[in-house]
C-alpha cells in the first residue's frame, strides 16, 4: 500500500533524528538557494545543487539495496561523482522525453511543457481545455501522460544500476535493464513504480496547495521536497534491492 511506503519511509529517516535535522536544513537551504538565487551564475548554482541532491539519493537507493535502515553517511566526493554521473542519465533520458512531447505539443498546437504540470498548474490548464477542443486535450494528456511514465520508468533503473555499481556505461546497457525487470516482473516492477509516482503526486499537490499560504509556504515547500526525495530514491532502491536479491538466489543455485 502506498501508506506503508510513506510510513517506511518516514521510519528510514527518524532512525537518526539529529542527522536526518542536519540533512533537512541542507535541504531548507538549498530550497532557499533555488527560489532567490537570480544571478548571471544563478544557473550554474543550480546545476550544482541538483547533482548534490542527485548524488546523495543515489546515495541512498545505494545504503537500501545493501540493507540500511536509516539516512546514510553524506560522502561529498561520492555525492559528487555519482551526483554527475546520475545527471548525465537524468538528461539523457528527459532528452528523450521532451523530444516526444514536443512533437505531440506542436501537432496538437499546444505549448510544449512537462506533463506534470498540466495536473498542478490548474488555471493555466483550464485556459488550455478552453483554446482547445476535447479530443485534442484528451489525446495529449493521455500521449503526454504515457511518455512521461515510460522514459521515466527506464530512467529509475538506469539510475538505480547507476548507484549498485557506479559505472555510467552499464546503466546505459538497456538489455541488462530489461533483464532486471523480467526478474522483478514487469507486473511487479510496474505497480512498486506506480505507486510512487502516485504518492510523489500526492505531495506535489500538498504543496502547491500551500503556496498560497504566505510563510506556511515555505515550510511545506521544503518538508514536501525532502519527503518526495526520500519516496523516490529509497522506492526505487526497495524495487531494485528485489532484483538485486533474486539474482544472488539464482546466482548461488547455479554454483551448487
Amino acid at each position: 500500500m502506498p501508506i506503508d511506503i510513506v510510513k517506511g519511509s518516514l521510519k528510514y529517516c527518524m532512525e537518526n533524528k539529529l542527522f536526518f535535522l542536519f540533512v533537512l536544513i541542507i535541504f531548507a537551504v538549498i530550497e532557499y538557494l533555488f527560489d532567490i538565487v537570480n544571478t548571471p551564475i544563478s544557473g550554474f548554482t543550480s546545476l550544482l545543487f541538483a547533482i548534490l541532491v542527485m548524488g546523495y539519493g543515489l546515495q541512498i537507493i545505494k545504503d537500501v539495496i545493501d540493507g540500511g535502515t536509516r539516512l546514510p553517511k553524506i560522502m561529498p566526493k561520492k555525492v559528487i561523482i555519482l551526483g554527475f554521473k546520475g545527471s548525465v542519465i537524468h538528461l539523457f533520458y528527459m532528452g528523450i522525453q521532451i523530444f516526444l512531447l514536443a512533437s505531440v505539443a506542436v501537432n496538437l498546437n499546444f505549448p510544449v511543457f512537462e506533463i506534470e504540470e498540466f495536473f498542478l498548474e490548474y488555471h493555466n490548464t483550464i485556459l488550455l481545455i478552453f483554446n482547445h477542443d476535447a479530443v485534442s486535450c484528451i489525446i495529449f494528456v493521455v500521449s503526454g501522460f504515457v511518455i512521461t511514465y515510460v522514459t521515466s520508468f527506464f530512467m529509475e533503473l538506469s539510475l538505480a544500476r547507476l548507484a549498485d555499481g557506479g559505472q555510467l556505461r552499464k546503466s546505459f546497457n538497456f538489455r541488462r535493464i530489461k533483464h532486471a525487470i523480467d526478474l522483478i516482473g514487469w507486473k511487479n516492477y510496474t505497480i512498486g513504480y506506480s505507486k510512487i509516482i502516485f504518492i510523489i503526486l500526492v505531495f506535489s499537490h500538498i504543496e502547491a496547495f500551500f503556496d498560497q499560504f504566505y510563510g506556511l509556504n515555505g515550510v511545506m515547500g521544503v518538508l514536501s521536497f525532502f519527503v518526495i526525495f526520500i519516496i523516490e530514491y529509497r522506492g526505487m532502491g526497495n524495487v531494485y534491492k528485489v532484483y538485486t536479491d533474486l539474482k544472488k538466489n539464482v546466482d548461488d543455485k547455479s554454483s551448487t
